[in-house]
């Protein structure tokens, strides 16, 4: 009898550390990890292998697919109508030219800093 009293503080000890460690409001500790993996030698690896943040580039007078602005992934390219042609069904994003930039040129930016772009029609 004795025995089984002892297993059975044992098991109630640790199971009260357990609930302890639980509620003490600390977590376990976040992977460094990032979310994506990236084939190794991709624009997504080399992008993220490089120190950040860094300059915003100066893509005045580019189409908004330069690459010049691969390493970043939120991009908006609104058109003088107000339309994003980064969404255009046609993917005639080739056919626009970037007139201004936010963050201008050289203001330090981030991977995931929004970027938006004026373009007007490559044409004109």
């Amino acid at each position: 009898m004795r025995t089984n009293l002892g297993i059975l503080a044992a098991s109630t000890l640790a199971v009260l550390a357990v609930v302890t460690s639980c509620s003490s409001g600390t977590s376990a500790p976040k992977s460094s990890k990032p979310s994506h993996s990236y084939a190794p030698g991709s624009v997504g690896a080399l992008c993220r292998a490089q120190h950040w943040p860094q300059p915003m580039p100066d893509v005045k007078g580019k189409d908004p697919l330069t690459k010049s602005l691969d390493c970043f992934d939120h991009i908006r390219a609104i058109a003088p109508d107000g339309h994003d042609v980064m969404d255009d069904p046609a993917n005639t994003a080739y056919t626009w030219k970037i007139v201004s930039s936010t963050p201008a040129a050289g203001a330090q930016v981030g991977l995931s800093t929004p970027i938006t772009l004026k373009v007007r029609d490559a044409q004109d």
